[in-house]
């Protein structure tokens, strides 16, 4: 298997010490299990590939596997496949600004490429509709990184709604807030491209879509500026979105949701990413604390810290050393596996529809992030949702 990265940042190499770099690391774990013959990995700026060589470098070092990996500067104005044989790819993972999701999308879906995009999939539903149209057409897999489906926590949520140990599902809260340094530095040149909500919230709208099985109805958002437009970045600091949702996504709602979404936390805090989550039903609730995880860590070199090992770490091993742990590897190394099985025709892409975030699926997310955006940038009024089949 030959395997296509297009991005270089912060989830692909764990850049500015954001983290471990969950992509290249996912990609050596899975050489252990599946042969991944190159990983090539392809950006614009030829900068990107003393950091990208240096990320490979240490996760072998950390992990023992000795992935190939390559890096390949990409000329502006020419398309992948004028640079690249996409051919040769038996998939691709796209981690790009999420305004460039759509044109790497479809070029690699109308060349046949497996394809994995990190979420979002598409800012718009009309977007998401024509990736669906060229996935179906050329037959080629599509999927969205929502990596929280492969959360414990969440799949234990997950079994107790289906159970019906709460009851019929009255309202759900997420507070989900990253460090400032994100929309500062990590993603500065794209900031102003895109929204808090967008960007992170999506993970949430897709969990609540997976976990209930309810479709979105109408959606409102109110947003707060200030410490980013004094940084000369105008965009949101905070989006407020309530959603409502019910089981056919037409007539009155039955279950509301209110997502409070951020990226103005001080750089000081004890974790990148700040997340609860609370569902209540008429029979009783499960909040999930999903950064405190119970871990806190103190050193003579670090303040406090609250470490999550259960999205991606590098963790003793079962046959010593170390391996890439977590949910978020879990998430990719599905997705390879997935690639492999069409390949053997031990699946199909039918049977892969139900049980992944499939473009499909994701259109639920979309419409969602659409109707907020919309909201956002006109009179921070409600907005119907015509929810996708």
């Amino acid at each position: 298997m030959k395997v296509l990265v297009v991005g270089a940042g912060m989830y692909v190499t764990g850049r500015h010490g954001t983290g471990v770099g969950t992509i290249l690391a996912s990609l050596a774990e899975a050489s252990r299990h599946q042969t991944i013959k190159e990983v090539v990995v392809v950006a614009r700026n030829p900068e990107n590939a003393k950091h990208v060589a240096e990320a490979a470098r240490r996760i072998d070092d950390l992990l023992g596997t000795r992935l190939a990996v390559r890096y390949q500067a990409l000329t502006g104005g020419r398309s992948l496949n004028d640079q690249l044989r996409l051919g040769d790819f038996a998939c691709a993972i796209v981690s790009v600004p999420d305004h460039a999701h759509f044109e790497v999308a479809a070029e690699l879906l109308e060349r046949g490429v497996a394809t994995l995009v990190v979420k979002p999939l598409v800012p718009t539903v009309a977007e998401a509709e024509k990736l669906i149209a060229i996935q179906q057409k050329s037959a080629t897999y599509g999927a969205v990184e929502f990596h929280k489906r492969w959360d414990e926590g969440n799949l234990l949520a997950k079994r107790y709604i289906a159970e019906g140990r709460l009851g019929r599902l009255v309202y759900g809260v997420v507070e989900y807030s990253q460090r400032i340094s994100i929309p500062t530095v990590v993603f500065r040149g794209w900031t102003e491209h895109t929204n808090i909500f967008q960007y992170l919230g999506c993970h949430y709208v897709d969990l609540f879509y997976y976990l209930t099985d309810l479709r979105p109805v109408a959606a409102m958002a109110v947003g707060t500026r200030g410490v980013l437009w004094q940084r000369g970045i105008k965009t949101f600091d905070s989006v407020h979105a309530h959603v409502l949702w019910n089981a056919d996504g037409k007539g009155p709602h039955t279950f509301t949701t209110q997502l409070v979404i951020s990226w103005i936390d001080p750089t000081t805090t004890t974790a990148l990413s700040d997340q609860r989550i609370k569902i209540i039903g008429e029979k009783g609730r499960i909040e999930l604390d999903q950064k405190n995880r119970g871990i806190e860590l103190v050193t003579e070199d670090s303040a406090v810290q609250h470490p999550n090992p259960y999205f991606a770490e590098f963790l003793p091993g079962e046959a010593g050393g170390r391996a890439f742990q977590g949910y978020g590897y879990k998430s990719i190394a599905s997705f390879l596996r997935d690639v492999t099985d069409l390949s053997s025709k031990k699946t199909t892409l039918e049977a892969l529809e139900a049980l992944r975030p499939t473009f499909k699926q994701s259109l639920i997310s979309t419409a969602i992030v659409e109707a907020v955006n919309d909201s956002l940038a006109q009179d921070f009024s409600w907005r119907k949702i015509q929810c996708p089949a």
